[in-house]
């Protein structure tokens, strides 16, 4: 963000072309011809002219100048939405690996109680040693995952104080999140969002209008200041003559007229027309996709959160009670065990996967202030 900004602070010096003024520096010439064989036949002459721009070039400078701003402004506001999406990519991340880390150490406490009830059981003859040995192995992996989902969420973390440039030990807390919302517009509005708000294109159509004011600007370049002076000029004999004028001198653009600069900004001209054009077709592509990928994430979810997470958690709670009862085993209650820890942390995947799918709607229509 700080190099799209210092860009645009230095394409804003190229006004400075345009201010320059019409006049240029003073030509100052002395000239002294020695008389041979008479020296009083000797001359010395002085002039003094001014360079007067009479090309344009001036406000060819202005024109061109105010495209580099605009093809500058509209890479800074890409780059902007670019890392607006990025910094809120990396705080959801964050948000739901602290979640992540929640359930983890949920489900090892859980596998904790479970192994004690078991070595209880064991210790009454009422359990195998097999029994035991599956439940150490079940809260030995549950102590694997908490320490690996932690390992994960200090990696968000770091990635987020990087977005935010934050200090390195900068505390973040997380509170846990809602499901995100399909946005009320349909494919066709999402397109047209994109190609009218994504600054993309609009940076590199801008490109193209600078170099072709780059090429008006050579032409006029090419046509020389038209200097205007006064001369004087007197003989070194004991009988002084002495002359004065006015002059004109400029240089004819019949050969050199800047062909090959002009050539070059014609063909950078035409690519920046063609990566517009490019640009435009996958910025509406992008919005598509995204848009479906939001559409998919979201239902993905709703089945997690509305079928599968509550029933895994429904048939857990009956195993424990029919294990209670003596109708199960114990690797029927650690199978249903597992299968819940599973489901929760597949919801809370969903979740992320959700919300990084909606911010990057947000990021391929060019803006948040999408309801």
């Amino acid at each position: 963000m700080q190099i799209a900004r210092a860009t645009l602070e230095t394409a804003r010096a190229y006004r400075a072309f345009g201010q320059l003024p019409r006049v240029g520096n003073p030509v100052l010439s002395v000239r002294a011809m020695i008389g041979k064989p008479d020296d009083p036949a000797a001359t010395y002459s002085a002039s003094l002219g001014l360079p007067l721009d009479v090309s344009g070039r001036r406000r060819a400078w202005q024109r061109e100048a105010s495209f580099v701003e605009r093809e500058a402004e509209a890479q800074f506001a890409a780059a902007q939405n670019e890392v607006r999406s990025a910094a809120r990519e990396a705080f959801i991340d964050t948000a739901l690996r602290s979640e992540l880390v929640r359930v983890a150490v949920a489900n090892s406490e859980i596998a904790n109680e479970f192994l004690q009830k078991v070595q209880a059981r064991f210790a009454a003859h009422a359990a195998t040693a097999l029994d035991v040995a599956l439940s150490e192995r079940d809260y030995a992996e549950s102590v694997a995952q908490v320490a690996n989902a932690q390992a994960v969420l200090a990696e968000s973390r770091g990635r987020l104080r990087q977005r935010l440039d934050l200090a390195p030990d900068e505390p973040i807390e997380a509170a846990p999140l809602a499901p995100p919302t399909l946005p009320q517009l349909d494919l066709a509005r999402a397109i047209e969002l994109a190609q009218t708000r994504r600054k993309e294109p609009a940076a590199f159509a801008a490109g193209a209008e600078r170099f072709r004011s780059s090429d008006k600007r050579l032409r006029r370049e090419a046509v020389a200041p038209l200097v205007l002076g006064g001369e004087y000029e007197a003989q070194g004999n004991n009988d002084t003559q002495s002359t004065g004028g006015l002059h004109l001198n400029t240089e004819l653009p019949f050969v050199f007229r800047n062909q090959g600069e002009r050539a070059v900004a014609r063909g950078q001209a035409a690519l920046e027309d063609v990566r517009a054009g490019l640009s435009a077709r996958q910025v509406a592509r992008e919005a598509v996709v995204t848009f479906q990928e939001l559409e998919a994430a979201l239902r993905e979810f709703a089945a997690l959160d509305g079928g599968a997470t509550p029933a895994a958690e429904r048939a857990l709670s009956m195993t424990m009670t029919m294990l209670d009862a003596g109708a199960v085993d114990y690797f029927r209650v650690l199978n249903a065990r597992e299968m819940a820890f599973a489901l929760r942390a597949r919801r809370v995947e969903a979740l992320r996967v959700a919300w990084l799918r909606r911010i990057g709607l947000e990021r391929a229509l060019g803006g948040l202030d999408i309801q």
